[in-house]
């Protein structure tokens, strides 16, 4: 019973031997059939990791260089030397035109043109940015824009413009004062009233809420007497 029992135990460690060396042997041959796929995989794996990181680093100082001029086209324009606030924009515009410090240089462009004179230029720039944008909000604040450059000059289509601006956009409240101001040019109060009324509604606060409430009580006023 004995050797009968060694046997087996004999056989056992036989058989997993065995085993060992096939699930070895079927590695090594797995292996040597995908090495040139799992080589491959792993140069890929790196090399997309090298061009991330080198994608990153990359956007990270064209973020810098783009601000850095942005910000040295901002020092005339806040201190209202519009000219060279208008030509240090420039290589912004033409460096980062699709980078977020572009898309501001645009509303600074224009901003700087209406200043200087170019009022139907700075519009049709801005109403051109809005309808190239993808973003409602910076498109309704273009709209804005393009509409305040040319209120004094072109009411129709500063009103048309402003029409485009939607009940739900943050703009709207603003909209509807500089339409108010419209009507009453046109001496229609009733109207002029509505539209403050309806910008009080939509949510208008500080100080335009203030300019809206003021603006009420005077056609108030001017209905009583």
């Amino acid at each position: 019973q004995q050797q009968v029992d060694q046997c087996r135990k004999h056989a056992v460690k036989a058989v997993i031997f065995d085993d060992e060396e096939l699930d070895a042997e079927r590695l090594r041959k797995q292996w040597e059939k995908n090495r040139s796929w799992i080589i491959g995989g792993v140069i890929v794996f790196f090399l997309s990791l090298f061009a991330y990181v080198g994608w990153d680093e990359h956007r990270k100082q064209q973020d810098a260089a783009a601000s850095d001029l942005y910000m040295a086209a901002m020092k005339p324009y806040e201190q209202g030397t519009w000219s060279e606030a208008e030509k240090l924009i420039q290589p912004v515009l033409k460096q980062y035109g699709d980078h977020g410090y572009g898309i501001l240089a645009q509303m600074v462009e224009a901003r700087a043109m209406a200043e200087m004179g170019q009022t139907q230029e700075a519009s049709s720039k801005m109403e051109r940015f809005a309808d190239q944008s993808k973003d409602d909000s910076l498109r309704d604040l273009a709209l804005y824009n393009a509409a305040l450059a040319i209120v004094d000059a072109d009411g129709e289509r500063a009103k048309k413009l402003l029409s485009r601006i939607p009940d739900d956009s943050p703009f709207r409240s603003h909209a509807l004062e500089i339409l108010g101001l419209l009507a009453q040019k046109e001496n229609d109060v009733k109207n002029a009233a509505i539209f403050y009324k309806k910008s009080i509604e939509l949510g208008a606060k500080g100080l335009l809420r203030t300019r809206v409430d003021r603006r009420l009580e005077r056609l108030g006023k001017q209905a009583k007497e």
